[in-house]
């Protein structure tokens, strides 16, 4: 199954459930899955993207879950072919709240462009999460703010350009 019923969360240890709610925010954004996406965040969520390496985007920091997930959804779930992988996982817990820090590497191509070895346009990009997440009263970990900074990059900005309104 691709997809975890989050009821089966509850069944997770404190660090599974921590680590669960982050990998909820990657894969929603990699399969365009906006109720998984969602499913990672409480109601007033902040998730900051004002670390990210200026020459690739300037980010103001998203807030509220609706938001998040909007901005998310429509400038990388439908607007790229991604995927985001999550490595050297730290995780502390204190009661009903938490800290995870995390490397990521997201690979972002054009839309309709990837994962394909015919379109080498994209950009790889390294990054290290700042995750701070609350158990809520059904006990499942969920995402209170995010901050994203970069640490590298690889390849064409312009391969994951934020869509503009026009």
């Amino acid at each position: 199954r691709l997809l975890m019923n989050l009821t089966e969360t509850k069944e997770l240890t404190d660090r599974d459930g921590i680590v669960d709610a982050v990998t909820r925010i990657v894969e929603g954004i990699d399969f365009g899955n906006e109720d998984l996406l969602r499913s990672a965040f409480t109601e007033d969520a902040v998730f900051d993207l004002s670390g990210i390496d200026h020459s690739i985007h300037a980010f103001e920091p998203y807030v509220g879950r609706d938001q998040v997930v909007r901005t998310l959804m429509q400038t990388v779930g439908l607007a790229m072919d991604t995927f985001h992988a999550l490595s050297n996982i730290r995780v502390r817990v204190d009661g009903d709240t938490a800290q995870l820090t995390c490397y990521l590497i997201g690979q972002h191509h054009r839309a309709g462009d990837g994962p394909s070895v015919h379109f080498q346009d994209h950009l790889l990009l390294g990054n290290r999460f700042e995750t701070d997440l609350v158990r809520d009263h059904d006990h499942v970990w969920l995402v209170r703010r995010n901050r994203v900074s970069s640490r590298w990059s690889v390849g064409n900005p312009a391969a994951a350009a934020i869509p503009t309104e026009g």
